[in-house]
Order: structure tokens, then C-alpha cells, then sequence
């Protein structure tokens, strides 16, 4: 894929005014990005991680607490564990969690496309709330939580644009939540965390048409 590279320029601007100057490239990177779920099994440079993480840690943060704690998952065998959770936390939200669940054959779908590697990254990365930097009273511990979670989301959106950006795909993956306290065991991540999403981040291996959206008018209202 075609790096889509935003303005050198764009970081560098402080001054109010000038913060429209790079809108056009930046509401087009928006636009063209999209969900990739095949991966071509290449290393990413530390540059371009480095780039994409440092992308995620400027994200807007509640209270500025920075919430959140990143697990980037390189090795090999840890991948492997991690798809393995990606597959069996994919098949209880297909098998019970929809309001019309799928039947056997197309379970069976699903368990073959994971064999052949649907979902199966050389990078991943979890975002945790860090109740480490909790900020609030302890009687405020649902807003707590709930505007870490939002912190956690922001910094990995950020990061799944700079990714784009770089040519590189990545696919938000929700369902290992539900098997958290296992994963936490299984990878070892760090206690006092709460697992929010994660990221599949690789060169994509497929090119995927871009989804159509609701209209904006039914999403939207005017008060």
C-alpha cells in the first residue's frame, strides 16, 4: 500500500491560526482509512512503531492523566497465544452474543478462516487503563473508569491513523475482553490494568472496499 504521508510540516505548527493548513490531507486519511483483518507476515521497522505509538500518546486525555498503558506483543509464540484468545473470544460473541447468532456452518466459516490466519498480525498492541494514574476520588470510580476508557480509545484511534498513514493496516479487536482475566494470566500484563481494545497492526494483505455509513442526518441532530 501507498504511504499516505501527512504533511512533514503538520507536527510543527503551534500557533492557532495555522492549524487549518494540513485539514484536507488530514479528512482524507480519515475518509480512505479502513478495517484490515489479512496481514502480510513482515516485520515493521522500529521507526514506524515508534512513530505510530508516539502518535498515540499525544491523544486527548481525561484530566490529563494519560490513563493508559500499551503491551506491544512482537514474540512470536505470544502472537500465537494472543490469536488463539482473538479466535475463541470471536466465536462466543458470532455463537451467543448477537441477536441472531450464526449458525454451525457458518461457525465452521469462521474456525477455517482462522486457520488459514484471519486476524493473524506480526504486531500487536493492547491498550489497558493504568488505574496506576487514577485521578479521581474513590467515590468518582465509574467516571474513572469510564474516561480512561475513552483516554485508552483515543490514543488507539490516533495510532491506527498514523498507521494508515505509514501504509501500514491494523483492526480494532474488542473480544478478547471477554476472556480477560485469562489473557491477563496468559501474557503476563500487568496488574491493576483492565484491558479496553486492542490493535492487529501489519501490511495489509488485502484490500478491502471502503464500507458505506449511515447518513449523516440520522446520526446527527441540531439543537
Amino acid at each position: 500500500m501507498q504511504r499516505l504521508y501527512l504533511s512533514t510540516s503538520f507536527a510543527d505548527y503551534y500557533a492557532v491560526e495555522d492549524l487549518g493548513a494540513n485539514s484536507h490531507d488530514l479528512i482524507e486519511l480519515i475518509r480512505s482509512r479502513r478495517s484490515i483483518r489479512w496481514f502480510k507476515q513482515e516485520n515493521i521497522p522500529e521507526e514506524d512503531l515508534t512513530r505510530i505509538l508516539e502518535a498515540g500518546i499525544r491523544a486527548p486525555t481525561a484530566s490529563g492523566g494519560e490513563q493508559w498503558m500499551f503491551a506491544v506483543i512482537k514474540d512470536e509464540s505470544k502472537r500465537k497465544v494472543f490469536h488463539d484468545f482473538i479466535r475463541r473470544g470471536q466465536m462466543i460473541y458470532l455463537s451467543r452474543m448477537l441477536k441472531n447468532p450464526l449458525k454451525e456452518e457458518e461457525l465452521r466459516k469462521w474456525e477455517t478462516m482462522f486457520d488459514k490466519g484471519i486476524y493473524l498480525a506480526p504486531i500487536y498492541v493492547i491498550g489497558m487503563l493504568n488505574f496506576n494514574r487514577r485521578t479521581l476520588a474513590d467515590e468518582y470510580l465509574l467516571y474513572e473508569y469510564l474516561w480512561g476508557v475513552e483516554s485508552v480509545s483515543l490514543a488507539l484511534e490516533n495510532m491506527m491513523l498514523s498507521a494508515w498513514s505509514l501504509g501500514y493496516g491494523t483492526v480494532w479487536l474488542a473480544v478478547p475482553k471477554l476472556l480477560e482475566e485469562e489473557l491477563k494470566s496468559a501474557l503476563n500484563l500487568p496488574p491493576n490494568t483492565s484491558y479496553v481494545g486492542a490493535l492487529a497492526l501489519g501490511r495489509p494483505n488485502e484490500q478491502p472496499q471502503l464500507r458505506p455509513r449511515q447518513p449523516l442526518e440520522s446520526s446527527v441532530i441540531f439543537l
